[in-house]
């Protein structure tokens, strides 16, 4: 009977995953709305505007929304509610592109903002109420399985994803900026398609819903989560530190466009480059966690953080030589960040689920990701570095960044270790 309730959670959420991954790769936040925002726009620091709205729009609410949804005995209707305000935000930026002629770039730059701000913000506090549904809807034995098939089966939807957007981006039959309207309007359905498996997903009896913390005893208690968790504390600083690398993720797509000179339509590529690498990444990541390596991930997560930029930072003096393969070694790039910034909440979920209990997860993992809402900032410095200095400076600062991490990440213990009597450092 266990068994068959978490295997059917387990089809539900894995085509949930798939459904959302497919339906994202049409507004790829790395390769289709950069392009997006370079038709509107092409201020560097504008464009990596983009990247600190979702990140900080999606970590900086956490910490004030994990009290409340950790007090909540049943955590699947607030899942439900702010995903659907979160899927259903696209549709201010079709509206706007619906309208481009009357509007204009300005106002169509502003709802593309918005959307993306509205979209991380509802889906970030979903999110902690999704960590604690799957603890609870699926064995432990098989989470980090579940993990790895979102990223598997997600990921293959998601490249068909990126083949479309290659044959609609730079297309006569869908001139700017009916191409990108197509791919909104394609995404937006497809995000309400998906609520529906979501909403099938069984969760387990609830605990006694308890009052939420008031917020001064709950800020009062955070440093000393920090200090008395040495390997949370860790995690967080690795966190920080690769996360960081994403200053240059919106710079990826306009460098090949604006730079090396690929045309507009090699961003399907970019999109399946990225979406390979969130997809073996988190199978990778998954794996590993299932099997009591859940350090080891991190680990690896943080290596292909520092790949990533490096490869971009060779693509310049190498692509008079590399004639039609520039295209490649791009998506080779973004395949890296896929692994890591795409894939990285696989190996960062397994590590914190695993080491915490029921009724601190949310708290932990929206510390954890609170605290990285410092990210918002990292990409308009990227747009500063790639204005001022080049793109080449934005990529080499993330390829440092990622470096510290994976030193970082080496001071990391697996969970089982973590779970056993240690030194506080």
């Amino acid at each position: 009977m266990v068994l068959s309730f978490c295997r059917r959670n387990f089809i539900w959420l894995v085509l949930d995953a798939a459904i959302f991954f497919f339906a994202v790769s049409f507004v790829d936040l790395t390769g289709v709305m950069p392009s997006l925002l370079g038709h509107l726009t092409h201020a560097p620091v504008l464009i990596g505007l983009l990247g600190s709205l979702q990140t900080g729009a999606w970590l900086l609410p956490q910490l004030f929304a994990a009290r409340v949804v950790s007090s909540r005995g049943r955590k699947k209707p607030i899942v439900l509610l702010t995903t659907t305000v979160s899927r259903a935000s696209w549709l201010i930026l079709l509206l706007a592109l619906t309208f481009f002629e009357q509007i204009g770039p300005a106002i169509t730059l502003v709802a593309a903002y918005l959307a993306v701000a509205l979209f991380m913000f509802f889906d970030g506090i979903a999110s902690l109420g999704w960590y604690d549904l799957i603890a609870r809807a699926v064995s432990p034995a098989i989470r980090g399985r579940l993990f790895g098939a979102m990223s598997l089966v997600g990921g293959i939807f998601a490249t068909v994803g990126g083949a479309v957007v290659q044959r609609v981006l730079g297309n006569s039959a869908w001139p700017f900026p009916a191409d990108y309207r197509l791919l909104v309007g394609v995404a937006l359905a497809l995000l309400i398609v998906g609520i529906i498996p979501l909403a099938l997903v069984v969760e387990p009896p609830a605990a006694t819903a308890l009052p939420p913390e008031p917020l001064i005893s709950y800020l009062r208690r955070l440093p000393a989560t920090l200090r008395d968790r040495p390997d949370f504390r860790r995690l967080v600083g690795v966190q920080l530190l690769v996360g960081t690398s994403s200053l240059a993720v919106p710079f990826y797509a306009p460098y090949g466009i604006l730079v090396i000179g690929l045309p507009e339509a090699d961003v399907g590529t970019l999109v399946m480059g990225v979406t390979l690498g969130a997809m073996l990444g988190g199978v990778s990541w998954g794996y590993l966690g299932d099997h009591g390596r859940q350090g080891l991930a991190v680990r690896g997560m943080a290596l292909c953080g520092m790949l990533g930029p490096l490869l971009a930072l060779l693509l310049r003096p190498a692509a008079p030589g590399l004639a039609g393969a520039a295209i490649l070694l791009l998506a080779a790039a973004l395949f890296f960040v896929g692994c890591s910034i795409r894939a990285g909440w696989v190996a960062y979920a397994n590590y914190v689920i695993e080491l915490a209990d029921d009724a601190e997860r949310p708290v932990l993992i929206g510390t954890m990701n609170t605290l990285s809402g410092a990210l918002a900032i990292a990409p308009p410095l990227g747009g500063v570095l790639a204005g001022w200095l080049g793109y080449e400076a934005a990529f080499t600062a993330a390829a440092v960044c990622a470096t510290l991490g994976l030193g970082a990440s080496l001071r990391l213990r697996e969970v089982k270790a973590v779970r056993t009597p240690a030194p506080v450092d």
